[in-house]
């Protein structure tokens, strides 16, 4: 399974500058390149166990015929620290040029380095900053690769063993936090956001992007090691560069379907409009409301939803249920009038937030954005951490969680 998440600080130590200089971290560098049509921004933290991925991942990239209408920059980090299969110590930044012969190339343009943190949200930041200021561009796109878990916080003080919310830096022993995208993001708007990451595509997570990313792309599912198959995800950017954020942002899901190698894996993948949150928020307050007042006669059938809705991943410490699926049932299965509305009430707005889906049948029930669903006794664990999600304030899912059965 791929737990992916973000990380990033970059420390005072001085860069090694290649080709144009010092970028993200203070020097100067030689003029950009022409203003282009889209520039996708790919953080890759391969500083943990995902290393031997990440070497796949842009070996797909080089496979893509390049187009000068669209930039390709990577910020990568390895630690042959952590893994065996890294095959460079530090942080690089990348850029895909084109190799004379149809396909593309790895450029190094800068070293940054054995202190960069990409743990940390100042890092991905400072990337998307210089990222845009170098490479400016009409449209343009994050790709946060790495293991995820969702929302939830790290368990335990051993890092190599919890599953943090995304991006985890096993050099530094730090991760991203989902309260902490304001920050990641901070003035640095960007059209698409595409978690490369395990289990992401959350209601609880998609809401903290309300006026930092258009849309955002990403899983349900725990998908393959290796994530988006780069080739066919970059190569419907270079083969569409006229087309709309909105349209290209289909590419995340067409490309994971489109994968044959595959086929016999759990696939799900969704973009979701974050103008459209707003509706979902007031929707899930209103369920949480109908939910917390009929407890008492829903407490027999709640333990056995968890058992029949499409589920991902679940474990002791994971309850994450596709949003629609769990409202679909929970409504068939209550006569009670107000949950059925609240329920009506939630999958049409969360129908209007999911612009695009798809899903293999090894996740049939998957409609394109999960919650959680978890009961109170292990609530009870992470209620404080909820609580600092913007999702909450707005939703105050965390009063039915903390009483749910």
């Amino acid at each position: 399974m791929k737990f992916k998440k973000i990380v990033g600080v970059i420390a005072a130590a001085a860069c090694t500058y290649v080709l144009t200089g010092c970028g993200g971290g203070g020097g100067s560098t030689p003029p950009a390149p022409k203003h282009s049509k889209w520039t996708v921004l790919v953080y890759m933290n391969a500083a943990n166990d995902l290393a031997v991925y990440s070497d796949t991942n842009v070996t797909q990239m080089e496979q893509v015929a390049p187009n000068s209408d669209v930039e390709v920059i990577v910020q990568w980090k390895q630690s042959t620290k952590v893994s065996s299969f890294s095959t460079f110590n530090g942080t690089r930044r990348y850029r895909l040029v084109p190799n004379g012969t149809g396909g593309m190339k790895r450029q190094l343009i800068q070293d940054m380095g054995l202190t960069v943190d990409m743990g940390i949200p100042q890092t991905l930041n400072s990337f998307i900053a210089w990222g845009k200021s170098h490479y400016p561009a009409d449209h343009t796109a994050v790709v946060l690769w790495d293991h995820g878990n969702g929302w939830l916080p790290k368990f335990g003080v051993n890092l190599k063993k919890s599953r943090p919310s995304f991006s985890r830096d096993e050099s530094t022993h730090h991760q991203i936090e989902v309260w902490q995208l304001n920050t990641a993001f901070q003035g640095q708007h960007v059209d698409i956001t595409a978690f490369d990451c395990s289990l992401m595509q959350m209601a609880e997570v998609a809401y903290q992007f309300m006026g930092l990313s258009d849309y955002v792309a990403g899983d349900e599912e725990s998908p393959p090691g290796a994530g988006y198959p780069y080739q066919r995800l970059l190569a419907k950017f270079t083969a569409n560069p006229d087309q709309t954020p909105r349209q290209m942002s289909k590419a995340f899901v067409d490309c994971m379907l489109e994968e044959p190698t595959y086929a016999s894996e759990k696939i799900e993948q969704s973009v979701i409009d974050t103008s459209q949150l707003s509706s979902v928020g007031t929707a899930t307050a209103t369920l949480a409301e109908a939910l917390i007042a009929n407890k008492v006669a829903l407490a027999p059938m709640i333990p056995g939803l968890r058992n029949t809705v499409q589920t991902y991943s679940k474990s002791t410490n994971r309850y994450f249920y596709d949003s629609i699926d769990l409202c679909t049932q929970l409504s068939a299965g209550t006569g009670i009038s107000a949950v059925q509305t609240a329920c009506a009430g939630y999958i049409t707005a969360a129908n209007s937030a999911i612009i695009w889906e798809g899903h293999n049948s090894h996740s049939a029930n998957s409609h394109g954005l999960s919650i959680d669903f978890s009961p109170s006794s292990f609530f009870s664990s992470v209620d404080t951490d909820y609580k600092l999600l913007a999702w909450n304030t707005v939703t105050g899912w965390d009063q039915w969680l903390s009483i749910a059965p």
